[in-house]
């Protein structure tokens, strides 16, 4: 599986291109009258969420006086690079394509659950989740969703592995999805990966009370170490999924914080999952 993400790249180009407008002293909607573009062109391709072609990337390196061959032939090989086909990009109906693109070369994923989430799930586990959550799913739809989510879990094995620090609500635990049988192979399989040095389980136990998590519902946080790529929020289930306002980062870093702080301890949560293993 490659570890280099066209959705990554797009991103990261349309920051750059918005750096070198900045730069050069332009707004955003004076740059985008200069090229007889509307505003909503330029801000898609600033956020990352429109491809380029190589002509308007040189009428925005031409705008901005970037006059260096060099610096015009990296943000050109990063163009190259946002074009390329992901392998999750070869399943249509696959309606979280750009969150799989921004997952596949993060460092580092923190995550808050109230199920298992999709990297920790065994395929009967994510088989009869979809089943059950996603109405009117065709049998070909389910099909390519399962191998999607298990091609998915390649991130936690390759040679640099993706760290995923997981929080869960003790109902993603109790409540069984499948039927015992199926729940049981997927504590047994918690249990398995929690024992990787790249895997952190923790579980936020009924006793805990009312938390910071019991209102905002499920979020991601995706980590890069490339300086050129900033962390992501990702909001499940939100009309608004990838927020991008000054403080939500910040905001949803200290909300896990103090989830983790919550949680049950790593050994306690070990030990809670091996009993519920023994009820099923």
């Amino acid at each position: 599986m490659t570890t280099t993400s066209p959705v990554v790249r797009r991103r990261r180009l349309g920051l750059e291109l918005r750096a070198l407008r900045e730069l050069a002293g332009l707004k955003g909607d004076e740059a985008a009258k200069r090229l007889k573009w509307s505003n909503s062109k330029l801000s898609r391709i600033e956020l990352g969420r429109s491809p380029v072609t190589p002509a308007d990337v040189t009428k925005l390196l031409d705008l901005y006086d970037v006059r260096d061959d060099e610096r015009r032939d990296e943000l050109a090989k990063l163009n190259r690079e946002a074009k390329r086909k992901g392998w999750w990009q070869l399943y249509s109906d696959i309606p979280y394509s750009t969150y799989i693109g921004l997952e596949a070369e993060a460092s580092t994923v923190l995550t808050y659950q109230h199920v298992i989430p999709g990297l920790l799930q065994t395929e009967d586990y994510a088989k009869a989740i979809n089943e059950a959550t996603m109405m009117g799913l065709t049998v070909d739809a389910l099909e390519a969703r399962l191998e999607v989510r298990m091609q998915r879990q390649g991130v936690l094995t390759k040679p640099d592995p993706l760290e995923l620090r997981a929080v869960l609500d003790e109902a993603a635990l109790r409540r069984v999805v499948g039927g015992k049988e199926v729940m049981a192979a997927q504590l047994e399989l918690l249990l398995a990966l929690g024992e990787q040095p790249n895997i952190i389980i923790q579980v936020i136990p009924f006793s805990a009370g009312a938390h910071h998590g019991t209102l905002v519902g499920p979020f991601n946080i995706l980590q890069y170490t490339h300086p050129a790529d900033p962390d992501v929020v990702y909001l499940e289930g939100s009309s608004d999924p990838y927020p991008d306002r000054d403080g939500d980062l910040e905001r949803y870093g200290l909300i896990f914080d103090n989830l983790r702080a919550s949680a049950l301890s790593v050994p306690q949560t070990r030990a809670l999952i091996k009993k519920l293993v023994t009820e099923q």
